[in-house]
């Protein structure tokens, strides 16, 4: 799997560009501003629907402009397909308008065209991602299995849906007056209780399948960044099951046990929005003891280990992201980092000078300068 060519009008920093890649590495080099950062995020987009940076799509827009478009060409070994999306950035007083998805230039939806492109990428926000509160880690999660899963996708959405109406509910119980006991037994309730259980079973088992196959992957990617050292990855979750089904009985379990006191606090306290993806070592997690270098090899690490498992459900290589990954690390790291990356993957790197770049990387990447809306086609 290749992105044979990108194309990104009133994007970010970019009026129009056309950008041909070539199969392995390519490095964008250039001066911090210049978008090297911004053409990454375009095929990160029209991959995976999302963007690192950008809390609304009108921050992706080109300031001045209404509508910013992303369109990549996707090679895969028997076929190619071209994946666009269109976001928007209404005028004061307009409404929002929602994403616009085409896949070989027939209008789609987001489903049908997300995972087309399958992408591993590594932006600088993510070293703080093993710090941050759990929901940025089951966002992670949710989109590495999103990437070969519609289904999980779909499912993730439905449960969001009824955790927000279930919440909504508990409020309107709370601020009713009603004894606890008997707004426990609305029927309405019931009904949510019953859909939350059972989409929780199946989202929480997804998630923990997928720490417990990528885990030998990152134990593997950990004694190449480290050297050494033990490193555990698991699935927090507030049951324990063998399938879904078992882990929706636990769900029911707990709803029962603290259904007064969600009605008291007026909040959901059972499912998988209260779960995490969680590393530790000796028994410590990972943020107690890691420097920030640290953090950067783990993150690395299951980046890796998310291609390995992309790659085996797939059978393709993604394609990988970087960007300024090298600043933060070591030359050792930088070695050891070239030396995982997969010799047929597509590689995309991002650096200000090719001098911060490892000579084996460099060796083997086409150096692309990038300047003000501008990608240069030749070496530097």
């Amino acid at each position: 799997m290749q992105v044979r060519h990108l194309a990104l009008e009133e994007f970010r920093s970019y009026d129009r560009a056309e950008v041909a890649l070539a199969p392995g590495i390519t490095a964008f080099v250039g001066a911090n501003g210049a978008g090297k950062t911004n053409l990454l995020e375009a095929i990160h987009l029209a991959a995976r629907g999302d963007s690192s940076r950008a809390r609304d799509d009108a921050e992706m827009v080109r300031w001045g402009a209404s509508i910013g478009r992303v369109r990549v060409e996707v090679e895969h070994a028997e076929h190619t397909r071209r994946v666009e999306v269109l976001v928007f950035a209404p005028a004061t007083g307009e409404r929002r308008r929602p994403r616009r998805w085409l896949l070989d230039g027939a209008g789609k939806r987001a489903d049908d065209a997300i995972g087309e492109l399958k992408v591993v990428a590594f932006f600088p926000e993510d070293v703080a991602l093993l710090a941050e509160a759990p929901a940025a880690r089951r966002r992670y999660l949710d989109a590495m299995i999103g990437q070969v899963d519609r289904r999980h996708r779909a499912d993730s959405r439905e449960y969001q849906r009824v955790l927000e109406q279930r919440n909504a509910l508990l409020r309107a119980l709370r601020e009713s007056g009603a004894p606890a006991g008997e707004a426990r037994r609305s029927a309405e309730l019931a009904f949510w209780n019953e859909s939350l259980c059972a989409l929780g079973g199946v989202v929480a088992d997804r998630r923990a399948l997928a720490v417990r196959e990528i885990g030998p992957a990152f134990a593997r990617a950990i004694a190449t960044f480290t050297g050494g050292g033990t490193l555990e990855l698991t699935y927090a979750s507030q049951v324990e099951g063998a399938a879904a089904q078992e882990r929706s009985a636990g769900y029911r379990r707990l709803v029962e046990e603290k259904g007064e006191r969600e009605i008291w606090q007026g909040t959901t306290l059972v499912g998988p929005h209260r779960e995490d993806l969680a590393v530790s070592g000796g028994g410590r997690p990972l943020p107690a003891f890691a420097s920030r270098g640290e953090h950067r090899s783990v993150v690395l690490s299951l980046k890796l280990a998310e291609a390995d498992w992309l790659r085996a459900r797939s059978g393709e290589e993604p394609v990988f992201l970087l960007d300024d990954v090298m600043s933060e690390l070591d030359p050792r790291r930088r070695e050891a980092l070239v030396g995982a990356l997969p010799a047929d993957a597509q590689v995309l790197v991002t650096a200000a000078l090719p001098v911060g770049l490892p000579a084996a990387l460099l060796a083997r990447a086409a150096v692309r300068e990038v300047t003000a809306g501008q990608v240069a086609a030749g070496r530097l």
